[in-house]
């Protein structure tokens, strides 16, 4: 056996002394370590020195370098977690605090739903790429409707120039008339007041017959001239008159044409494009209202949340237009049956909304029991196949200082009470049945 030096021999000790201060340090700390941290105990315990040692430390070694690996992964991960969680925090209040156009508000609503989903790298690239078309979409709109107002108010500006003008030169006209006739009057009495002093003075009846007769020649000949000038300046205001008449209709017509477009853009904006059914801004817009309604009048004012049974199954079997053409025959079977107060609405995807005015929860059912009957009989087909296709529904009442969260959240508690108890049905909310989980 070779002599070890002093020193190697120190170090010896202050190693065995680390690997023992190390063993209870680690006892605990992670499960890879346990198996490798009670195999050196058991070789320390049976007086291994550091040489027999070396294979189970090489093994800790290589267990801590892979724990350290799997923690600054988790630490990446996490950040990069973080740092999506932040970014898309940023984009819902850059879409909060930007002023969206009515025909974009449902894009906003669909994506800031999305923001709140669990997503994966892809998804979150996704939504990335929707937020940043969107915003360029929104720019774009604006650009241009902001061109279309420039050009409005340019030409509208040019209209009402070339109107004040022909007011002005109507306004000359009248004033020169007024002018005119002023000194017409004056020359008339300064006529009158010769022939007068003539007839004073004359002596021989033809020698006044001859003055007056001049006189009143001459003022025959102004008031024929003054009678064609206004006759010109009236025929010219007249004129103006009807370039005004011409130039206001236009404007009219354009300034109609501009509120028409608007018109259907809120329209528009506010309808679900595919069922033709207002969408989920118009309703709440109208929930809004009736709820108010609601309160002010102390009348009953029901809320029903209908969703399509399996409709993703029919989505698979039978292709995405079969979807389209169900979600199309729904939304017209339940405009169809109920009653012109009643407010139907595409709220999104498979569901629907009704809000029902002056009827409480149990005349909504009655209602709700007959249309989802007409549904399960309407004989619903895909290319001569039928299709079997059933609805259920929750229904909510509002009550006093309700607000309308409130109901929504109790009809959709129904509707999932409806589901869970084998669909095809309409249920009230507490009309009986456990609450559904949140």
């Amino acid at each position: 056996m070779k002599n070890t030096s002093p020193k190697t021999a120190e170090l010896g000790k202050l190693l065995y002394k680390l690997v023992i201060q190390f063993l209870i340090f680690s006892k605990g700390q992670h499960k890879l370590l346990e198996p490798h941290l009670l195999q050196v105990s058991k070789q320390l315990k049976a007086g291994g020195n550091l040489g027999e040692l070396t294979q189970e430390l090489q093994a800790i070694s290589k267990t801590l370098l892979h724990i350290s690996k799997q923690e600054q992964s988790k630490k990446s991960g996490s950040d990069q977690m973080s740092q999506n969680a932040y970014l898309l925090q940023q984009i819902d209040q850059l879409l909060t605090d930007t002023s969206v156009p009515l025909k974009f508000q449902q894009h906003k609503v669909a994506l800031r739903r999305k923001f709140k989903a669990e997503l994966d790298d892809e998804a979150f690239n996704q939504i990335i790429d929707l937020a940043v078309a969107l915003l360029c979409d929104i720019r774009d709109y604006t650009v241009s409707e902001q061109k279309d107002i420039d050009v409005f108010l340019t030409d509208l500006t040019d209209q009402l120039s070339e109107i004040e003008q022909h007011a002005e030169q109507v306004g000359q006209s009248t004033r020169l008339s007024m002018d005119h006739r002023e000194e017409l009057n004056s020359e008339i009495n300064l006529r009158l007041d010769d022939i007068k002093g003539h007839a004073n003075q004359a002596q021989e009846l033809s020698a006044l017959k001859a003055v007056t007769t001049e006189h009143l020649e001459r003022l025959m000949a102004q008031l024929l001239a003054y009678k064609q000038s206004e006759d010109e300046r009236q025929q010219h205001a007249e004129r103006q008159i009807a370039m005004m008449t011409l130039k206001l209709q236009a404007l009219e017509m354009e300034t109609e044409a501009l509120r028409s477009k608007l018109r259907v853009e809120h329209d528009r904006a506010l309808c679900d494009a595919l069922t033709g059914l207002p969408n989920r801004l118009a309703y709440e817009d109208r929930i809004e209202m009736e709820a108010n309604r609601c309160r002010r009048y102390r009348n009953p004012l029901a809320l029903i949340i209908w969703d399509i049974d399996y409709f993703k199954r029919i989505n698979d079997n039978y292709g995405h237009k079969a979807g389209d053409k169900t979600l199309v025959l729904v939304g017209q079977l339940l405009k169809n049956n109920c009653r012109e107060t009643d407010f139907v609405a595409r709220y999104g995807g498979e569901e629907f909304l009704m809000l029902l005015p002056n009827t409480d929860a149990e005349e909504a059912l009655v209602m709700a029991e007959s249309i989802r009957d007409t549904i399960e009989n309407c004989g619903f087909n895909h290319n001569g196949e039928s299709v079997n296709l059933t609805i259920c529904c929750g229904i909510s009442e509002f009550a006093d200082n309700d607000q309308h969260d409130d109901v929504f959240m109790r009809a959709d508690m129904a509707l999932y009470q409806a589901k869970e108890s084998g669909r095809n049905r309409c249920l009230i909310y507490g009309s009986g049945f456990a609450q559904a989980p949140i």
